[in-house]
């Protein structure tokens, strides 16, 4: 739910209005802003003088620095949260644009890893930034069903459903040929003691939950429990996927030496970026760091909100996907100057658009 910054009750509008062409000119243009280009470039009707005074309270305040003597202003972290709260009007994806998030990831439905590598490479194609998806975590996926087929005399094709939608199957072979009958027992006590549990549940208890199993094949089922971390492993290679990496390094903020330093280790550190993601859903809310959208909800974190230090020069936006009731995360992640009205549109246009992709019978 979007929330509204308490401070900006002591803004006035003149200083509303002031703060929000700072943000759009500096993230458009990468410069500070100084009291005569807004008077050239604004209907607000006020004359440079009046501007530069209206700057040094919101300075006073916090919501804009100068970088040096004689400079304009740049937008701090607290103006960015300010703009992003209560000024910004909401930028669409173009049809175009959306087009292509659509094509793209159509184009792989075959294969989850292929459309999530896809989803990053697109974010980062239209944000010009770093686009970053995190495959669902399936070892939270509900076991729902196994089945158990004869192919061949002594091959069995376990078919294991978990309550997403999504179905594995593996082709075992065995020492003895089965009948049907002991299959259908064996399925049946699979089934009556793995139903409801999650993935990793079973993984780690199945050869307690499987024991003095009486009925059924116990060395087909002994089969099930020596190869369970195979059999229930649903994870898709490659949890992270990056694209983008060389937009995010010549963005202007990273050219001094330190912030690159950070950029490029938060880069090479593949495990800090899988951390803050796996956390996107476990903030408390009234961080107000969230905005409605048609996602279930797109979460900003800007600057030194982050509490990543690799990250405190950075905003990140992001959102959750799903896969029946398996949640993943995909977002954007840029300087702190970046086109926050573009980018949240980004973020919830591609988490919806997966979503729709990744939907039982939706997938080819």
């Amino acid at each position: 739910m979007k929330k509204i910054d308490s401070e900006m009750k002591e803004l006035s509008g003149r200083e509303k209005s002031i703060l929000h062409l700072i943000v759009e000119n500096f993230v458009q243009h990468a410069t500070p802003v100084g009291s005569k280009l807004i008077a050239q470039n604004s209907d607000l009707a006020l004359s440079s003088a009046s501007i530069r005074n209206v700057m040094m309270d919101l300075e006073q305040q916090g919501y804009i620095a100068q970088p040096h003597t004689s400079a304009g202003r740049v937008p701090t972290d607290k103006g960015y949260r300010t703009y992003v709260n209560s000024l910004m009007r909401m930028q669409k994806l173009t049809p175009r644009e959306q087009g292509e998030i659509v094509e793209n990831l159509s184009r792989f439905s075959q294969d989850i890893g292929f459309i999530l590598e896809a989803a990053s490479r697109t974010l980062a194609k239209i944000s010009n930034l770093l686009g970053v998806v995190l495959a669902p975590r399936f070892f939270e996926g509900v076991f729902e069903r196994i089945e158990l087929v004869q192919v061949a005399e002594k091959r069995i094709l376990v078919v294991i459903s978990i309550q997403s939608g999504l179905v594995k199957t593996i082709s075992m072979e065995l020492e003895k040929d089965v009948s049907r009958d002991k299959l259908e027992q064996t399925a049946r006590v699979l089934n009556e003691r793995l139903h409801g549990l999650t993935l990793r549940e079973i993984k780690e208890t199945i050869d307690i939950r499987l024991k003095n199993i009486s009925v059924g094949d116990t060395g087909f089922i002994d089969m099930i429990i020596d190869s369970s971390k195979i059999l229930f492993d649903f994870s898709v290679p490659g949890d992270l996927h990056i694209g983008g990496t060389s937009n995010i390094i010549v963005q202007p903020e990273f050219f001094k030496k330190d912030l690159t330093k950070d950029i490029t280790g938060l880069l090479d550190d593949r495990e800090i970026m899988i951390h803050v993601l796996s956390q996107e859903e476990s903030d408390d809310e009234s961080d107000e760091k969230y905005v409605d959208g048609n996602a279930e909800k797109i979460r900003i974190v800007i600057g030194e909100e982050n509490r990543e230090t690799l990250m405190q020069h950075c905003s990140l936006i992001t959102a959750s996907y799903n896969v029946g009731e398996i949640h993943g995360t995909v977002g954007v992640l840029g300087p702190t100057r970046m086109q926050y009205s573009k980018i949240i549109s980004l973020v919830d246009y591609m988490a919806q658009a997966l979503t729709d992709t990744l939907t039982p019978g939706k997938m080819k």
